[in-house]
């Protein structure tokens, strides 16, 4: 079972910055408890940064110009469209790599 873990770094200036990981914990083979890290999700936890294809990407974008959706609208309408978000986001963005040609759903 997955779980979230921080790991807070102290900053040049003094400062301490929490980073977040999604972990695992598991046995190896000698019985002894080890964690793995699945997954980095920066230093806000809630972000999440869904990969999408284009075809998938241009459906999102008219979901998104129909109206000014509110956020709840927003998650509803990415839900019908096969996107599942754990929780209903406050922000979502649709974002473009055009050195990468890649399509991407930022969601905090």
């Amino acid at each position: 079972m997955a779980y979230l873990k921080q790991k807070p770094r102290r900053l040049a200036d003094g400062t301490i910055q929490k980073y977040w990981y999604r972990c695992e914990a598991y046995r190896d083979d000698k019985g002894r408890p080890r964690e793995k890290v699945l997954e980095y999700l920066g230093v806000n936890p809630n972000r999440r940064v869904i990969p999408l294809d284009p075809t998938l990407a241009a459906r999102v974008a008219v979901a998104f110009l129909e109206g000014k959706p509110s956020p709840n609208e927003t998650w509803m309408r990415l839900k019908s469209l096969g996107i599942d978000l754990p929780s209903r986001p406050q922000q979502v963005s649709l974002t473009y790599n055009p050195p990468l040609r890649r399509y991407s759903l930022r969601c905090e």
